[in-house]
């Protein structure tokens, strides 16, 4: 029978990358935001840098992740 053990960086990994998805999917665009900004709210390209650096974080943690874990399961054999 198979050995079950907790991976706990592969499992880090997968819900990073599932955020990346996730940013994807939800593509925001400032060129077509039409809401009138408002002062004392954030702007439209301002949430646009924001998606976009939360998903090269997510992409990083995900790539960083899935390394750690396979070194892991290699190292172990």
């Amino acid at each position: 029978m198979a050995k079950i053990s907790n991976n706990s960086m592969a499992m880090v990994a997968t819900v990073s990358l599932v955020g990346v998805f996730a940013s994807a999917i939800g593509f925001f665009s400032p060129d077509t935001c039409t809401v009138d900004q408002l002062e004392g709210w954030t702007s439209c390209a301002a949430i646009h840098e924001q998606r976009i650096l939360g998903s090269w974080g997510f992409l990083l943690l995900s790539i960083i992740g899935f390394t750690v874990s396979i070194v892991r399961m290699k190292k172990s054999k």
